[in-house]
Order: C-alpha cells, then structure tokens, then sequence
C-alpha cells in the first residue's frame, strides 16, 4: 500500500503569513480493512457528525471497524490516547 503526502501553510488568525510549510500526515491508500477511530468532543453535533461520518465510511467499506472517544465536561481531558494502537486512522470532531 503507498501512502501519499502533502504540505499545508499555516496561517495566523491576525492575518501574519507563518514562514513554516508543515508536511501533512500520510494518508492511507484505501479505507478497506482499517480500523477507524473517531472522537468526539462533546460540541453540539459533534456526535451526529461522527456518526454521519462513520455511516459513509461504512457504506463503502463495509469491513472498516470503528472506536469512538467521546470527551466527558472536562474540556483538558486528553482522550486520544485511548485510541492509540487501535486504529490507523482517525476522524476527530473538533471545532467551535
């Protein structure tokens, strides 16, 4: 399976250009047979958006298996690290 890379630019919210280029994850070939973890951070929607999401996955890949996450009302708790070695990619409910 080959995995395929990108760049992004980052930009400040002031409007100042970051002078870094960061190289994007790499991504996988093909969903079929993966393990897909999402999290969900507990913003409105956020659960219907991971399931909305997990439904599209499914219907193309039906083999693909899932883990979700969901944040309890502690905003600092980490929770991504319950996923870690479980799943090779990831879908994450983020946002305000």
């Amino acid at each position: 399976m080959t995995a395929q890379t990108g760049t992004i630019t980052l930009v400040n919210p002031v409007g100042q250009r970051a002078a870094a280029r960061v190289a994007l994850a790499p991504r996988l070939a093909s969903l079929q047979g993966r393990s897909i973890g999402f999290i969900d951070n507990m913003k409105p929607n956020a659960n219907l958006f991971v399931q909305y999401i997990e439904e599209m996955i499914r219907a193309d890949y039906s083999d693909v298996q899932t883990h979700t996450v969901r944040k309890n009302f502690t905003s600092s708790r980490l929770i991504a690290n319950e996923l870690e070695g479980r799943v090779d990619a990831l879908v994450n409910a983020w946002g305000d």
